[in-house]
């Protein structure tokens, strides 16, 4: 279907182009066009596009007459008994409609508790659309604002520090550090995906030897790394962290996980915080939610070990071609988040990435273009995700179209 007329402001509907009508597995389609889909919804579709957990759930839906309630429901209770067995560091769970509500009403539980502005996010992180968090840097560091529309308090009440860089960040959090309200971090970032397990590490001592908040945005690496995050598989403890995504089983949802210490401080009359919301923890979302999330929790040695598999597979295969052809490019990968990065130096974040990356970002569009004329979608994001729906047939499909857009784009 052919995009005529457009009246959506949305980012994506700004072109003159084709629009994808449904999806079944690990495909996407313009009317009868199939399309191997690199995205899943960016990361959302564990399962591929209308697995049939999630067909059964809707189908339970309307035999059991589930609908939206504004009022408490046993759906949204039995969900929060599932994320209690998934993360078993938390004491309380607030939900959202979306990552982006859950963040920022994140910031709102830090702002009560300690009465302070100052935020420190960590460079390369994404956050979604919060107004305090959309800011990006250059190379010195300094705020560039992504949007209109921001109050001119809130680019001075942002600072940034580098991510996977231990001494330049504390060189900057030493200036500031009585001021801070929080330091947020997505622990593995889509535009760099590597673990700094040490950065990490280091950034949970400072936080708790300080006593600043630490926020971990695991929107995307929740649930969908190893069945758990990363912050449980490196023992690491943030202050609060943020879920959604996969979590949803299709669905949109956000996730605030809080701790007992802070859902103790939420109690006292001075730090009340609002969480409300229409659809927040709605009876539809909720039963979804729970029936997919239970299914992979249930099924999670083989799923995780088959997207893994896929996912080293695919790495493995385009890093030796990229090696032996002496092509500017390598393939990263934390699980089954994967990106193609197109230089072959080490970048220790995103700074340095685009830097390297600079001379190839028309190239980058062209090998965009490509692929979706061979059929692929390939996000704008840059980050590639599997599903179990994904299989190796598709997947040998993908790598040899990498192939061909690498020998007709890059000079190598």
């Amino acid at each position: 279907m052919l995009l005529k007329n457009n009246i959506i402001m949305n980012e994506g509907y700004e072109k003159r182009d084709n629009l994808f009508t449904k999806g079944i597995g690990s495909s996407i389609y313009i009317k009868n066009k199939k399309f191997l889909d690199l995205s899943f919804c960016a990361g959302t579709n564990l399962l591929g596009h209308n697995s049939k957990i999630y067909k059964k759930a809707i189908k339970q839906l309307i035999k059991l007459n589930i609908s939206n309630l504004a009022a408490k429901n046993l759906h949204a209770y039995k969900f929060s008994k599932t994320l209690k067995k998934t993360f078993p560091n938390y004491s309380k769970f607030i939900f959202c409609n979306s990552g982006t509500e859950a963040v920022f009403k994140s910031l709102r539980i830090a702002r009560a508790i300690t009465k302070k502005n100052l935020i420190i996010s960590v460079s390369g992180s994404w956050h979604g659309s919060v107004n305090e968090l959309l800011f990006t840097t250059n190379s010195k560091l300094k705020n560039i604002e992504l949007s209109g529309g921001l109050e001119s308090q809130t680019k001075k009440n942002i600072r940034f520090i580098p991510y996977n860089d231990i001494e330049g960040s504390k060189k900057m959090l030493r200036k500031l550090e009585k001021k801070i309200m929080c330091i947020i971090i997505e622990p593995v970032q889509g535009c760099l995906p590597i673990l700094a397990k040490d950065y990490l590490k280091f950034l949970s001592n400072y936080c708790n030897k300080k006593k600043i908040f630490l926020i971990f945005d695991e929107m995307i690496t929740g649930l969908r790394h190893e069945g758990s995050s990363i912050q449980d598989i490196l023992k690491l403890s943030p202050t609060i962290s943020t879920f959604g995504k996969c979590l949803g089983g299709g669905l949109p949802i956000g996730i605030i996980a809080i701790k007992k210490n802070i859902e103790t401080k939420l109690l006292k009359k001075d730090k009340k915080v609002f969480f409300g919301g229409t659809f927040s923890g709605n009876s539809v979302n909720t039963y979804v939610a729970n029936s997919v999330t239970n299914f992979i929790l249930k099924n999670k040695k083989n799923i995780f070990r088959d997207l893994n598999k896929k996912s080293e597979y695919f790495v493995k295969k385009l890093n030796f071609f990229f090696l032996n052809n002496k092509f500017d490019a390598k393939c990263l990968r934390v699980g089954s988040l994967v990106r193609i990065i197109f230089t072959n130096k080490n970048a220790l974040n995103r700074s340095q990435r685009d830097f390297l990356e600079k001379k190839n970002f028309k190239n980058i569009k062209k090998f965009r273009n490509f692929l979706f004329n061979k059929n692929i979608f390939y996000p704008t994001s840059g980050i590639i995700f599997f599903s179990t729906s994904t299989n190796y047939k598709e997947i040998n499909f993908l790598i040899k179209n990498i192939k061909l857009g690498f020998k007709k784009i890059f000079i190598n």
